[in-house]
């Protein structure tokens, strides 16, 4: 029998699991992606939160070789993208 773990968790916790920060280095901003783009080891461009309810151009398409590692809350909030994390819950 496997090991059960039950309980909740914040929305602060579950939007930390479902997305990860980067600094894009296309605009030197951070962005929020949404983990399952960045896990896919076969996926090599990326879209911010901030284009997912909008038309999406080419220009704002990241590469994974322009992305730095993942940020923690530690990192420089002045360059946090706006629509990015006002979608923040």
């Amino acid at each position: 029998m496997g090991t059960r773990i039950t309980g909740e968790l914040t929305a602060g916790e579950v939007d930390q699991a479902l997305h990860a920060v980067h600094f894009w280095a296309g605009d030197n901003r951070n962005h929020r992606y949404l983990r399952a783009q960045i896990d896919d080891p076969d996926r090599d461009t990326f879209t911010p939160e901030c284009t997912l309810s909008t038309f999406v151009i080419p220009a704002r398409w990241a590469f994974r070789s322009e992305l730095s590692q993942e940020l923690d809350e530690d990192r420089d909030k002045a360059r946090d993208c706006r629509p990015c994390f006002r979608a923040r819950r």
